[in-house]
């Protein structure tokens, strides 16, 4: 995990982190919108967490993902939305 691709230069732990943390803030973002039994929607989050994590970060890496300001403006935005709607 501590490779670096080499034409962009970006390490593969920070490129798959940043994809959790954005997956899961779209998944909570979500979460009021899934209408399931009491216990099977956690489970079912948490259960896409893994996969959609992975082909997030395999289309990072297709399209040659970097962290300039957009990226990490989407992720903060992200986690903006995710206080907001559980907040109220």
């Amino acid at each position: 995990m501590l490779a670096t691709l080499s034409n962009h230069g970006v390490r593969l732990d920070k490129l798959m982190l940043f994809h959790f943390l954005l997956v899961t803030s779209w998944l909570l973002i979500l979460s009021p919108f899934v209408h399931l039994t009491l216990g099977a929607t956690p489970l079912l989050l948490t259960s896409l967490i893994v996969p959609l994590t992975c082909i997030s970060t395999l289309i990072g890496l297709k399209i040659g993902h970097g962290f300039d300001k957009k990226p990490c403006s989407l992720l903060f935005a992200s986690w903006m939305l995710v206080w907001a709607m559980h907040l109220f």
